[in-house]
């Protein structure tokens, strides 16, 4: 990988203390010198957003990624930060002031939506159709992970023919989550169905935004034009135009 070449992670977990993710500055520093050792360049954090859970608002997001962000520069630590949010999606997702709530992708139309992993087809496609009609444009997070579409991996190209747009976890590529998982990822993959890769990372210890081993796999198997696509071309539309 050139030095110029930039590596997006649209799903990270690394504000602290907002979430099951990092649990300290020290840690969120920590993580972040993990990720830009292994090449990433530009992280969009990602906090859960769960219904009738106590979530942080969107300014309480932006406020803490200015703050590591800050951090982070004091510490020579060059990383670019920008706020979202993984929202587990939930059936009164339209009737809330969503800029109230939630924060998308840097604040773009793209919104990071996750599921329960036993959620059937149905609910994920009327859900996604749900989203589309609020004008956003849903990026399904760890799509590998739901039980319906390991079933039918092509229900995920259904999906993505709907309007959605497809994540899968570097963990997931690698084999950490299942020989199951692990080759519905990379089926996606070759079929060119997927759109991101993201970390998923909850912490420094484990579950860590260490991207090394996925990118050796990347590319020694795929196309380089659609790994530079998946890596940082589909991102820079949420990054590059509103920065």
């Amino acid at each position: 990988m050139k030095k110029k070449d930039r590596v997006a992670d649209i799903h990270c977990h690394i504000l602290p203390a907002l979430d099951d993710g990092s649990g300290s500055m020290e840690e969120s520093m920590e993580m972040l010198r993990i990720a830009v050792r292994s090449g990433i360049t530009d992280i969009i954090a990602t906090p859960h957003y769960r219904a009738g859970m106590r979530n942080p608002s969107p300014d309480t997001i932006r406020k803490r990624v200015r703050e590591v962000r800050r951090e982070a520069v004091k510490r020579g630590v060059d990383v670019n930060l920008y706020p979202g949010n993984e929202v587990r999606f939930f059936s009164e997702l339209e009737d809330i002031p969503l800029s109230e709530k939630i924060c998308t992708l840097n604040d773009s139309p793209y919104i990071l939506i996750e599921f329960s992993p036993t959620d059937s087809y149905r609910l994920i496609r009327n859900a996604l159709d749900e989203v589309l009609g609020m004008e956003l444009v849903p990026v399904i997070a760890h799509v590998e992970r739901y039980r319906c579409l390991l079933e039918d991996w092509k229900q995920v190209e259904a999906l993505r023919g709907m309007g959605a747009q497809i994540q899968v976890n570097a963990s997931s590529l690698t084999g950490k989550a299942g020989h199951k998982v692990k080759k519905l990822a990379w089926t996606l993959l070759r079929g060119h169905l997927v759109d991101y890769i993201g970390t998923d990372a909850h912490g420094s210890q484990n579950r860590t935004p260490d991207l090394r081993k996925c990118l050796k796999l990347l590319h020694r198997k795929c196309e380089e034009p659609y790994i530079e696509e998946i890596l940082w071309g589909n991102a820079r539309k949420l990054l590059i135009s509103r920065e």
